[in-house]
């Protein structure tokens, strides 16, 4: 685990303030500990975190932890704050973990443009280690990935991989296999581990049937 200084360039200028019901999970690729305070460069940066807060419903006080939020933005040498809605129902927390409702001001109070996403994982959720998730998540297309933030592999290092076409459906992941030597594979085959992370028990075994019969 690292502390949001020893991550940060000497040349950082910009500086983003995170409400206190935030949970810093990851900052441009590197696990961080819980911080309100980033100093960090300018241009791209991305931030995970979780929307930890309470609210009343029906008399009862209701605790509310967010699925993961990936917020992507680009700035330039300047104080950005980021805020989060107030929930007041479980239909709000819902709509929340569906597509999270964020606002990004920079310091002359303008919003700021930005990408966010959600960082899920199916199954059981402790343990989880959201700096390699969000490796594999860069690696894809997704909406808030940030490629440059994906470690960069030596050249000189031959690397020999079984490149795999995944095709996923609610109830079958089917698979083609091609030898292949390029290193652009390596995003294939990450990808391939990731979907099957994500896939159901039924889809696992229907993938290996296939695999098998291959």
């Amino acid at each position: 685990m690292f502390t949001a200084a020893c991550s940060l360039p000497a040349y950082a200028k910009l500086t983003l303030t995170l409400p206190k019901s935030a949970q810093l999970l990851v900052v441009n690729g590197v696990e961080m500990e819980d911080e309100t305070s980033l100093v960090l460069h300018d241009g791209n940066n991305q931030i995970v975190f979780k929307y930890n807060t309470s609210f009343r419903q029906q008399g009862e006080q209701r605790r509310f932890s967010s699925e993961a939020v990936i917020l992507t933005f680009n700035g330039q040498d300047s104080a950005y704050k980021l805020s989060l809605p107030r929930l007041r129902s479980d239909s709000d927390a819902d709509k929340f973990n569906q597509l999270a409702d964020l606002t990004l001001i920079d310091d002359a109070g303008v919003e700021v443009e930005y990408t966010s996403d959600l960082l899920l994982k199916v199954g059981l959720q402790l343990g989880r280690d959201y700096d390699k998730e969000i490796a594999v998540y860069n690696r894809s297309l997704a909406p808030a990935a940030l490629p440059n933030l994906v470690p960069q592999i030596q050249k000189s290092t031959p690397v020999v991989l079984l490149a795999t076409t995944v095709v996923v459906t609610h109830n079958s992941l089917a698979s083609e296999q091609v030898p292949n030597t390029s290193i652009n594979q390596i995003n294939i085959g990450q990808m391939l581990d990731f979907w099957y992370s994500q896939a159901d028990e039924e889809s696992r075994k229907a993938f290996k049937a296939r695999i098998n019969q291959d």
